[in-house]
């Protein structure tokens, strides 16, 4: 069970429904954990070719994930980004800002921290600029 304070949830009308996701992204694969303030938690690993990332799409579109936050580590999360980009709130987000130094590293701890904060809305997003740019 995840456990959020309650002055720092967002405000909305479906709260309860609002399902969020944290994605770390490496360079052969990205790892992600969903989350909703209801209970749901899962965690999955995909593939960075073309049909891991459709795979990935697909799982967040079938779950009706709202946002997805993204750790900006180089430019693995832009493949991410430019399969998603038209279908949920994309959130990269500065690994400095995000970092976890109270704990030991671990993805799932990563994971299940940026999930939590994107559900709070508690990151800053980190600037894209458009492709022509």
């Amino acid at each position: 069970m995840i456990i959020i304070c309650p002055y720092q949830a967002r405000e909305t009308m479906d709260s309860d429904k609002e399902i969020v996701c944290g994605a770390d992204i490496h360079r052969d694969f990205p790892i992600a954990t969903m989350i909703s303030r209801s209970g749901l938690k899962l965690q999955e690993r995909f593939d960075m070719n073309r049909d891991g990332l459709l795979a990935f799409r697909s799982w967040i579109l079938d779950h009706r994930c709202q946002r997805l936050a993204v750790k900006s580590t180089g430019g693995f999360w832009d493949p991410i980004f430019t399969i998603l980009e038209d279908h949920v709130e994309f959130i990269l987000a500065n690994a400095y800002q995000i970092r976890n130094i109270e704990h030991k590293k671990t993805d799932k701890l990563d994971l299940e921290r940026i999930a939590i904060y994107c559900l709070n809305n508690l990151i800053t997003p980190s600037r894209i600029y458009p492709k022509d740019y």
